[in-house]
């Protein structure tokens, strides 16, 4: 599963709390459709090379000192595609080694980051006497774009309209099983992705809409009974969920904090129950180590709710299904 990078899930989180500013808003839609656009390549690949099975999507390496984040690497024959996705907008033109987006030079190299991984890719299968080619691909993912190569590069740089063409081609090609551990080879020096830098001031601390939102509606007209907690609109989540979901939202948004009791009942607002909250972060959070004058609360991972628990969903969607069993006996 594609999972969104640590920005995106800090601005949609923050923005079910509290009113982007300008920037915030803009950097919160480019995020998502870029990650749309990410979506939609994986969706291509199931539909054009669904045999193949030898991927790796969105995985950051360190390889010496230097880091790597690469959205998605395909096997196929004896060749390693690492792929950059981009959904740029506009008309994008490299020539004389420089790019220009609408007659204008940009002041990067878009293909560096690209160059880049491939060089940590293959210094990791030198390094592990892996006889694989590696090539990069950039892929322009927004069928806004118009993309023109004038210099020779080694990269395979394709518009949106150019992939399913070029995944065609690669489906005459098969993976050879004699290199199927490489992938378990790059998973060795695989670290945690990049968490966004991005932190609140104090005074977009004090604007935060406080309490359980509803996953639904996204709104905060909630009330809790025994075993669940009510939405106005109708929905209806069990308590266990909502208040490991919420810990999980102050998570992302303080991601640079401890999961602290004090600064979470401050965000559960007036209808936390703090026993209860006591419990569940006993029960589901990992305890930092105290030191003998102070508290150091809970570890925070500062990532959202599916994929902190990865691993737990069927215990908690068990725990979902159990709210109408609740309620057909009462």
């Amino acid at each position: 599963m594609r999972k969104k990078p640590h920005d995106l899930q800090w601005l949609e989180t923050l923005s079910k709390r509290k009113q982007l500013n300008e920037e915030q808003r803009w950097a919160l839609q480019r995020s998502q459709k870029g990650f749309l656009g990410e979506r939609q390549m994986d969706k291509l690949v199931e539909t054009f090379l669904p045999e193949i099975t030898a991927i790796i999507n969105d995985i950051t390496l360190k390889y010496q000192s230097t880091v790597v984040q690469i959205d998605k690497i395909l096997l196929v024959g004896t060749i390693v595609y690492i792929i950059d996705m981009k959904f740029y907008q506009g008309n994008y033109t490299f020539q004389n080694n420089s790019w220009q987006r609408n007659g204008k030079k940009l002041p990067t190299n878009i293909l560096e980051q690209l160059r880049r991984a491939v060089r940590v890719i293959e210094n990791i299968f030198k390094e592990n006497q892996i006889d694989l080619k590696v090539k990069g691909v950039l892929a322009f993912l927004n069928p806004e774009s118009n993309i023109y190569v004038e210099d020779t590069v080694p990269e395979k740089v394709l518009a949106f309209n150019e992939l399913p063409l070029w995944l065609l081609e690669l489906k005459k090609y098969s993976s050879d099983e004699h290199y199927l551990h490489w992938q378990s080879v790059l998973f060795q020096y695989q670290i945690n992705g990049y968490r966004t830098k991005r932190q609140l001031t104090l005074e977009e601390e004090k604007h935060l809409q406080k309490g359980i939102c509803c996953p639904h509606c996204h709104q905060f007209n909630t009330w809790q009974n025994k075993h669940t907690v009510h939405c106005e609109c109708g929905y209806i989540e069990t308590k266990e969920v909502a208040y490991v979901r919420t810990i999980c939202e102050f998570g992302v948004i303080f991601h640079n904090r401890n999961l602290r009791l004090g600064k979470l009942k401050e965000f559960f607002g007036e209808q936390v129950e703090p026993e209860y909250l006591r419990y569940i972060l006993k029960k589901h959070f990992v305890s930092v180590k105290h030191t003998p004058n102070r508290k150091l609360g809970h570890e925070n991972k500062g990532i959202v709710f599916e994929y902190w628990f990865t691993d737990r969903l069927d215990y908690f969607n068990q725990l979902d299904k159990r709210k109408f069993w609740k309620r057909a006996n009462i």
